[in-house]
């Protein structure tokens, strides 16, 4: 059976892992055969690997956490903090630092200059709208005063 296909040979990666030890005896030494004739496929087997290591970090961790009930997180950043390299398609984002807290005063602050911008619209419409009245009474004054004078 040395004329594997890389189908097959996909289906076999997928399906047991990157670990040659896993795969069917009998389809072994084609898998490998092929493997290395076909360098396209060890992308196949890199990225089964990073995923039989995160299987085997969920397994110790889980060990772990019965046997001394340690959180999970510690155990994995402890396990596989050096030697992790994450697979080629992978995208990482930066973190970005936690804002600090606000306090409390900002927002009171905030709330007070509003109020204070609010009550000096509303005082210059005010003021703004009797300046009006004054000139339309000035204005119907003059012109009453016309009016009668021509008589």
């Amino acid at each position: 059976m040395s004329d594997m296909r890389l189908e097959r040979l996909k289906a076999i990666i997928e399906a047991y892992g990157a670990h040659a030890a896993r795969w069917p005896e009998a389809e072994r030494e084609a898998a490998l055969a092929c493997l290395d004739a076909h360098p396209e496929a060890q992308a196949w087997l890199a990225e089964a690997r990073g995923l039989d290591d995160m299987m085997e970090a969920v397994k110790v961790v889980d060990q772990a956490r019965a046997e001394d009930d340690q959180p999970l997180f510690e155990v994995a950043v402890e396990r596989f903090a050096a030697d992790f390299a994450p697979a080629r398609n992978v995208i990482s984002f930066p973190v970005r630092p936690r804002p600090a807290p606000v306090s409390r005063s900002i927002f009171w602050s905030a709330g007070i200059a509003a109020a204070a911008c609010l009550a000096g619209a509303v005082l210059g419409v005010n003021l703004s709208l009797m300046g009006l009245s004054d000139l339309r009474v000035t204005s119907v004054l003059e012109q009453v005063a016309m009016i009668d004078g021509g008589n």
